[in-house]
């Protein structure tokens, strides 16, 4: 069942949605910082062909960048990369660290930005990935498209699965599989945490943007749609709870669902190593987007 948190006190929850208590390889307090630094260091080593600052809605909107590998087809696949720090911190600075190794499979690299709470609320945060996601199916039109995100940015990413494209202009589903790691797919006990602080989450917000509890829209998915979950084995109980019940969801729809806990990773270093072409993580998500058919 769903867990609603009322039975245990303030102090309780927020150690269960705080990753940084639960990483065994520095003190929480310093953990964040290193990630951040660590991400920030590795996109400086990315000198390819790029662009920086993509105004994707329009002047004055929120941006992307664009890593290119040599020699890039029209076909290229494009890998994109929405950035965690729970909807109020991190960026597209903190979003390219694995351009080099994708860049050199052949992939294209686009790293998402969006406005930050308390700036921004969930439906607008929600609804700035959707238009980032319109402008890169309509700029590459004959690529596939795998969407990628970590801790808040894997729940922006499972919001964009439920989404009818439709309303956005275009004919059909964009995306030829997802990849979500560490993710949030219940904000009902996000709810009830010190994030909400910041975040300020409606009742409305918390069921329309809860993945778990919009499953039934994603009946529009591809045949043969992919979704790899993946996790660090030093993760909080709840993170590996929300994804369990989130798989579990899914299970009745017609897609491959993979579900990986990568032992020794906590929630940052999950995604750290994304810069080394040879992580076990870096194996798993290339196979599984050479596996994906070529509609």
């Amino acid at each position: 069942p769903l867990i609603t948190m009322t039975s245990i006190s303030r102090e309780e929850r927020d150690y269960l949605y705080s990753p940084s208590k639960w990483s065994r390889r520095l003190p929480s307090d310093e953990v964040v910082a290193v990630h951040a630094r660590k991400l920030m260091e590795a996109q400086t080593k990315c000198h390819v062909r790029r662009e920086l600052n993509v105004e994707y809605a329009g002047p004055g909107s929120q941006t992307l960048d664009i890593y290119y590998p040599d020699g890039d087809r029209e076909s290229s696949d494009v890998f994109i990369y929405i950035h965690g720090g729970y909807w109020q911190f991190m960026g597209t600075e903190h979003s390219g660290f694995m351009a080099l190794p994708f860049n050199a499979h052949g992939i294209i690299v686009a790293a998402v930005g969006y406005d930050l709470a308390p700036k921004a609320t969930m439906t607008l945060i929600v609804g700035q990935c959707r238009q980032a996601c319109v402008y890169l199916r309509l700029k590459f039109p004959k690529s596939r498209l795998f969407v990628c995100g970590h801790s808040a940015g894997a729940h922006l990413a499972a919001c964009l699965l439920a989404t009818d494209w439709s309303h956005y202009g275009l004919g059909g589903f964009p995306f030829s599989g997802a990849i979500l790691l560490s993710g949030i797919y219940d904000l009902t006990p996000i709810q009830q945490t010190y994030v909400n602080d910041a975040l300020q989450l409606t009742d409305e917000e918390v069921m329309t943007f809860s993945p778990i509890k919009t499953v039934k829209q994603l009946s529009a998915l591809p045949t043969h749609f992919s979704v790899l979950l993946a996790i660090g084995e030093q993760e909080s109980p709840e993170f590996k709870r929300q994804m369990a019940e989130y798989r579990k969801e899914l299970q009745p729809l017609d897609l491959s669902c993979s579900l990986h806990e990568l032992m020794g990773d906590d929630h940052f270093s999950l995604t750290e190593q994304m810069e080394s072409d040879n992580s076990a993580l870096n194996k798993l998500i290339l196979d599984a987007m050479n596996s994906s058919p070529r509609l």
